[in-house]
């Protein structure tokens, strides 16, 4: 029994050797596996560290270029983007905004590599957007057309490429708008003592800001400037600049110039403006016209605006077939009596009125023969005695002696043929 146990022990101590012997084996195995495992992972996570430092300097040496653009609004302007220092495969170019018209970033445009196009959602900018890129060079540039202030933002041009992935450029898009240009006046100035607004420059809704000034040479110091600004919701900005002095006769249609400079302009503007000043008619002249065969009095009046004359008979029935009166002017149709009188011409506008006289002295055609004659009697009768003094003078004699003489001698004849009669 004792055998058999030692030798049962025996046997069970040699299963336990053998079991200890095959444990040993099955672990060597166990552990030749796990550094296998091991090496691979090592070596894989090499292989990733090595594509992963690879793809690392080659993203590092991939970049996108593009510019920030300037434009003047209802003109059309370029964003350009291109991507360099890559042979990799292009997947999709992707343009994206943030404007004044949507703040949030958000994608707009797509281009596939086949050239396609695609909106993403309508947002003011579809049918205005055009892509004129090459997508071999990896060119994805668009342009805008038509511009408009709610386009002002931020544009990104992004690249997706395998496969290094994504490469972006943010383009800053600056909408200038021209500023509305104007020279008026709110109230006409009418002549006066007190200073008035005499014009007032306007330039409206300019972004950025416009500035304006006074070309005055014709007035020099006696007018003065006085400018406004107001600022709008959308960027824009509205200048007002008021030209200010005293009204009088002499401002009236002076030459002055509205300066504006902005950038969205390529030159200056200039805007010429004649000083209008209102005033009532002043000193009526009524004149005969010498450039009318006929007879015609002209009625003329300084006045702004311009006067309305009235002609009016005083004291007598105006002469209807005989006389017309149109506007400054009045035609005596038929000369005669009849239209002897004294005529008024009255010229006014808004601002007063004024008024002159003219008197008309027709001679008739009877009387106008007989002093004719008379005239032609007269000179007749001193030309005659004119002759005869001549003519006595040349002869020696006088006249007045020669006719006394006569006399005389015809009175010492008569005292003779008395005294012999006695």
């Amino acid at each position: 029994m004792m055998s058999l146990g030692r030798a049962g022990n025996r046997w069970h101590t040699d299963s336990r050797v053998g079991d200890r012997y095959a444990g040993t084996d099955w672990q060597r195995q166990g552990v030749s596996v796990t550094l296998a495992m091991r090496r691979a992972k090592h070596v894989t996570e090499a292989v990733l560290c090595c594509v992963i430092l690879v793809i690392h300097r080659i993203s590092e040496s991939i970049r996108v270029i593009g510019g920030s653009r300037t434009v003047v609004q209802g003109e059309d302007v370029d964003l350009s983007c291109s991507l360099l220092e890559t042979d990799e495969e292009l997947e999709q170019i992707t343009w994206q905004k943030r404007t004044l018209e949507e703040p949030e970033n958000h994608n707009f445009f797509l281009i596939y590599p086949n050239g396609v196009t695609d909106f993403i959602s309508s947002n003011g900018l579809e049918n205005r957007v055009q892509f004129f890129g090459n997508l071999t060079e990896n060119i994805g540039s668009i342009r805008i057309k038509a511009a408009r202030l709610l386009d002002e933002g931020n544009f990104t041009c992004v690249f997706s490429v395998f496969p290094s992935g994504v490469y972006s450029i943010e383009i800053p898009l600056t909408v200038l708008v021209p500023p509305v240009t104007s020279v008026t006046v709110d109230v006409p100035p009418v002549i006066g003592e007190n200073e008035v607004f005499l014009a007032s420059c306007l330039a409206a809704g300019a972004k950025p800001q416009a500035e304006v000034r006074w070309n005055t040479d014709a007035f020099g110091s006696l007018v003065r400037t006085v400018t406004n600004s107001t600022q709008h919701a959308n960027g824009t900005t509205t200048v007002v600049s008021h030209l200010l002095g005293v009204p009088t006769r002499a401002a009236n249609q002076q030459q002055v110039q509205c300066v504006v400079k902005q950038s969205a302009l390529a030159t200056e503007r200039t805007l010429a403006y004649t000083i209008n000043i209102n005033y009532p008619p002043q000193t009526v002249n009524i004149t005969l016209s010498e450039a009318s065969p006929a007879t015609v009095f002209l009625c003329v009046a300084d006045s702004n605006p311009k006067a309305i004359y009235t002609w009016t008979r005083v004291g007598q029935p105006w002469p209807q077939s005989a006389v017309r009166a149109e506007g400054d002017t009045l035609h005596l149709i038929s000369l005669s009596s009849e239209l002897n009188g004294l005529y008024t011409c009255e010229a006014s506008n808004p601002y007063g009125r004024a008024t002159g006289s003219q008197y008309v002295h027709v001679v008739s055609n009877t009387s106008a023969a007989c002093w004719v004659l008379l005239v032609i009697i007269f000179l007749i009768v001193v030309a005659a005695a004119a002759g005869l003094i001549w003519y006595r003078w040349k002869n020696g004699k006088c006249l007045w002696s020669s006719f006394m003489g006569d006399h005389q001698f015809e009175a010492q004849s008569q005292v003779e043929e008395d005294e012999a009669g006695v």
